[in-house]
């Protein structure tokens, strides 16, 4: 297949931080998995390993930075070529998470995004209320995280709230990867400009390596790559 024409482009959902959370297990394999990244036309990739309330944001922050301080020698030392990286966190939402005061130190690097993963069931109406909460009283943008993988879960009033909130909802390329009836949702949401983002979600190099690109050329196929 043609290579996608992806120069310029941003990957926002990464776990290629090593020994963060299930993504990259050491320095090694996220070096591969951000040469490969860089191979497939990526200039710059958000880190947003997960963050769950078992510690406070303060150690996740610290962990986070040691993580990314051995990439960075590791990097150094293999004199390898990578994406520009920006840290972020993929935060997973609980009860009261909009009442958290450092949530704003989890955004990705010095802005006001800050990547969501919602429950994967039915939510509450205080799952959307808090988001809006967030929103409005926080500063705080909130992007959703993998849109796709809690549709089965929830009805269309609450998926209509959803996506007329003032936020930013982002998709994952292997959605794009399935059968064509998931394609053809994906087209349909990201025509109706229900989509904001597209995104990785890279984990590894085997069962959820970078596939961004593969993503990207889908979209120009479908002339949606603007």
């Amino acid at each position: 297949m043609e290579k996608a024409k992806m120069d310029g482009w941003v990957d926002l959902h990464s776990h290629v931080l090593p020994e963060m959370d299930d993504g990259c297990k050491n320095c090694e394999e996220s070096g591969i998995v951000l040469a490969q990244s860089l191979e497939q036309g990526i200039q710059g990739i958000a880190a947003t390993p997960h963050y769950y309330p078992i510690e406070t944001v303060e150690q996740f922050l610290k962990r986070r930075q040691q993580s990314y301080e051995s990439l960075l020698r590791y990097i150094k030392k293999n004199n390898l070529r990578t994406p520009r990286i920006c840290l972020g966190a993929e935060v997973a939402y609980r009860t009261g998470i909009s009442n958290e005061p450092s949530l704003k130190k989890l955004c990705y690097g010095s802005s006001e995004y800050l990547l969501f993963e919602l429950p994967f069931q039915k939510w509450k109406p205080s799952v959307l209320q808090e988001i809006y909460v967030i929103r409005n009283t926080r500063g705080i943008i909130p992007v959703i995280a993998h849109v796709e993988r809690y549709m089965k879960f929830q009805d269309r009033k609450t998926l209509s709230e959803l996506f007329d909130m003032d936020i930013v909802i982002q998709m994952n390329a292997e959605y794009l990867l399935h059968g064509w009836l998931e394609r053809r949702k994906a087209f349909r949401m990201i025509r109706n400009k229900k989509i904001q983002i597209l995104s990785s979600d890279c984990h590894n190099i085997e069962k959820r390596p970078p596939n961004l690109e593969s993503g990207i050329q889908q979209l120009q196929k479908a002339g949606l790559d603007d």
